[in-house]
C-alpha cells in the first residue's frame, strides 16, 4: 500500500452506514484523507452534509468502510481531496480493498 494509506483514513460519516459519495464524469467516488485537519477543512466548506470526521485506524474498519462503499457502488476514492482543488490522487475501491486485506 502507498506510504500516505497506510496510517489512519479519515472519512465522513453521517448516519450509520452513511457516508460521502459524489458523482463525477459519470463515477461514484467518496473521500479519504491522511490527516484529520484536511478532513475538516473539507467539511467546513460543506457543513449542509451534517456529517462528522471519523478515524479509521485499524484494517478491520477499513476493510468495513471500502466494502460499505462496493455496496454503494462506489468505485474510487479521492485522496486527500481538497476543497477547490482542480486534481485529486484517486484510488480505486477494489485496489485498496486488496491491500487492506493483505495488511
Amino acid at each position: 500500500m502507498e506510504p500516505e494509506l497506510s496510517g489512519v483514513w479519515y472519512v465522513l460519516e453521517g448516519e450509520p452506514g452513511e457516508h460521502l459519495v459524489v458523482e463525477a464524469l459519470g463515477q461514484r467516488l467518496s473521500g479519504i484523507w491522511t490527516r484529520r485537519e484536511l478532513a475538516e477543512a473539507f467539511l467546513a466548506h460543506h457543513p449542509h452534509l451534517g456529517m462528522r470526521v471519523s478515524p479509521l485506524e485499524s484494517p478491520a474498519l477499513k476493510e468495513a468502510f471500502l466494502r460499505a462503499l462496493g455496496m454503494l457502488q462506489v468505485e474510487a476514492v479521492m485522496v486527500d481531496y481538497r476543497p477547490g482543488g482542480h486534481r485529486a490522487q484517486v484510488a480505486k475501491v477494489v485496489e485498496l480493498l486488496k491491500e487492506v486485506r493483505r495488511a
